[in-house]
């Protein structure tokens, strides 16, 4: 049987009922995608030409240079500038400052203009002190193009930089200026549809007076203001809901005006500060990263913590053992003895969360999700022990969450682990079970364990006798568990299904539904 052809549409498109749809139903599909790929649809077809133009988020990420080999001759002694690298290719795609304004001035070609913009993220890597003029042109086109809506505005300069480490390291040895500091527009702060403000790297330099009336969520990341600056743009944000701070070392006290009503705040690594004051009456999810505060009085919530539903702390930098510190850490953490979804990550507590801390928490009668990585004990009876201390102090636990700290990669570039497959070197490095080893078998009278617990969930279990006693102590005595996820470290298919075995053993509930990956 012949089948029958389609019937031709106009522009000699056929069945394309994509190309049939209105250039405002296109431009929000192709939003979703990176700018780069949002503008090749502008080659698809003449009917694609103007599509461009309904576009309303621009996101655009420089892309990651290679990193020069140190032992390669030719790259041995060049500072990284232009002027001392190698010629240009000339097929190389351009500069990616000069991407983003083409992005952007791609939506002016229709007649008629552009749709108003929504949204506009850049994470650039390569700024220089030259390019301060065409950003300033991107924040004046986003603040002249916002949508009515709102306006989402990510400006990231030297985005691939971690947390902790400092925006502008040099090299050890490099005696190379810091990079330049970009000073975002100060007609952005006068912008009455800015939604979303996102910067990293880049003074902000608010001025005297600051009006984002719409502004909800405000980040700010390596930003080398004071803490007044910050302040003083947050009073200006009458609706600010969600405020970070990320590695703000300038910042040493934070104090948020009552007229904002934050519903969400976040602290990273913000060494310096030192006091931290909010109205606290809408606050429902507080998150640290830092150091042990140095006094008690560090967090101050006017309003008190009735209303904060999940709380983060993760302690990072030197290992807190002092009486003054645990101290201090209890009294942040007891601030928080309502919420239901607590998160406890650190490396750095050693024994005296256990021993301290642990022991003289109030009870967290609301907590019904709880986090953990690390903060216990390394010897099978002392894990044991602290695990069952911390379940004392949540009666009606739900869920409870442990991750693991990964092993590291000890065995790159050493004669010894030459010959060997990867394989074994994960089975060597990763999995650590033992057929062999003895495990304790403590049972004990937990009202939550026992009654409430449903959910276990276990991340980057490598099977170490720690961990395994930890697992067989909180299955063995878990009756009421309805569900187990289990995420194994790397390593041989074989290892991993004798640590499956033996986990699906310790269930008391057989018919619970258990998932391993």
């Amino acid at each position: 049987m012949e089948r029958s052809r389609p019937e031709s549409s106009a522009g000699g498109v056929s069945g394309d009922r994509l190309s049939k749809l209105e250039d405002r139903v296109l431009g929000n599909i192709l939003s979703f995608l990176p700018a780069k790929e949002a503008a090749r649809g502008a080659l698809l077809s003449s009917r694609w030409r103007d599509v461009f133009a309904d576009v309303h988020t621009l996101s655009l990420e420089e892309p990651e240079r290679p990193i020069p080999d140190p032992d390669d001759d030719e790259s041995y002694g060049r500072c990284g500038c232009p002027s001392c690298g190698p010629p240009p290719d000339p097929n190389a795609p351009p500069p990616f400052p000069s991407a983003v304004s083409a992005a952007i001035i791609s939506r002016q070609r229709r007649r008629g203009g552009a749709a108003p913009l929504r949204a506009l993220r850049v994470a650039m890597e390569t700024y220089r002190g030259g390019d301060s003029s065409t950003l300033d042109l991107w924040v004046s086109y986003a603040v002249q193009q916002a949508a009515p809506e709102g306006l989402d505005l990510d400006l990231r300069l030297w985005c691939r930089r971690d947390l902790c480490q400092r925006p502008y390291a040099l090299r050890q040895g490099d005696n190379q200026p810091a990079p330049p500091e970009y000073t975002v527009l100060r007609v952005l702060f006068r912008c009455a549809e800015l939604r979303s403000l996102s910067l990293a790297c880049c003074r902000v330099a608010p001025p005297t007076t600051a009006s984002l009336p719409s502004l909800v969520t405000l980040r700010l990341s390596h930003v080398p203001d004071p803490g007044t600056d910050v302040e003083r743009l947050t009073a200006g944000c009458p609706r600010l809901a969600d405020l970070t701070l990320e590695a703000c070392d300038a910042v040493t006290a934070l104090s948020v005006p009552g007229n904002a009503r934050l519903r969400r705040l976040a602290l990273r690594c913000c060494h310096n500060l030192a006091t931290v004051a909010i109205d606290s009456s809408e606050l429902q999810a507080f998150e640290y990263r830092g150091a042990v505060p140095d006094s008690a009085s560090f967090l101050t919530l006017h309003g008190g913590s009735g209303k904060i539903a999940y709380c983060k702390v993760d302690i990072c930098g030197a290992e807190a053992t002092s009486e003054e510190e645990l101290i201090n850490l209890r009294h942040l953490l007891q601030q928080f003895v309502n919420a239901k979804h607590l998160h406890l990550e650190s490396a750095r507590l050693g024994s005296g969360f256990d021993k301290h801390v642990n022991a003289r928490l109030a009870t967290f009668s609301s907590l019904r999700h709880l986090e953990m990585r690390g903060c216990l004990p390394d010897d099978d009876t002392g894990v044991i022990d602290a695990m069952s201390r911390i379940l004392q102090h949540a009666p009606n636990l739900e869920a409870l969450s442990l991750a693991f700290n990964p092993h590291e990669h000890n065995w790159g570039g050493r004669p010894e682990y030459s010959g060997f497959s990867e394989e074994e070197l994960l089975d060597a490095h990763h999995l650590s079970y033992s057929p062999h080893s003895v495990l304790v078998e403590p049972s004990a009278m937990i009202p939550c364990l026992r009654s409430r617990v449903r959910e276990i969930n276990l991340v980057h279990y490598h099977g170490g006798i720690v961990q395994r006693a930890l697992a067989k102590f909180l299955l063995c005595n878990a009756p009421a568990i309805e569900k187990l996820w289990c995420e194994f470290a790397e390593g041989p298919m074989w290892t991993q299904i004798q640590l499956m075995r033996e986990i699906k053993g310790w269930l008391i509930n057989k018919s619970a539904n258990t998932h391993f990956a």
